[in-house]
């Protein structure tokens, strides 16, 4: 048998080889990098967005308890009046009291 032409027992070839796999490898992470810093920056933004809806899924919640509060319960009508727009019922009086300052202690 005759040894196969296109096989040649180059010492070189190996290293060659080596090296353009070498130079793959690099080019990928040269090329993949940036994307892989986007997907990250994507990543914290999505988590902050998530974050602001949960919170305002809770508020939903709470301005629906109120709104219920509210039409439900004369009680809590009657206590947003009184807090918030300082109504009254007829005979009643309405005493204020100014709020004053602690008085901190001067230190020796």
């Amino acid at each position: 048998m005759a040894a196969d032409p296109r096989k040649k027992n180059n010492p070189h070839t190996g290293y060659m080889m080596f090296f353009l796999l070498l130079l793959i490898v690099v080019a990928a992470l040269i090329l993949l990098l940036p994307v892989y810093r986007k997907y990250q920056k994507r990543q914290g933004e999505l988590v902050q967005v998530n974050t602001k809806l949960n919170t305002r899924k809770i508020e939903r919640a709470e301005l629906n308890r109120e709104v219920s509060g509210l039409q439900n319960s004369p009680a809590e009508v009657e206590k947003v009046a009184r807090e918030k727009f300082g109504l009254v019922r007829e005979g009643e009086t309405v005493m204020k009291y100014k709020k004053t300052e602690e008085k901190t202690k001067d230190s020796k």
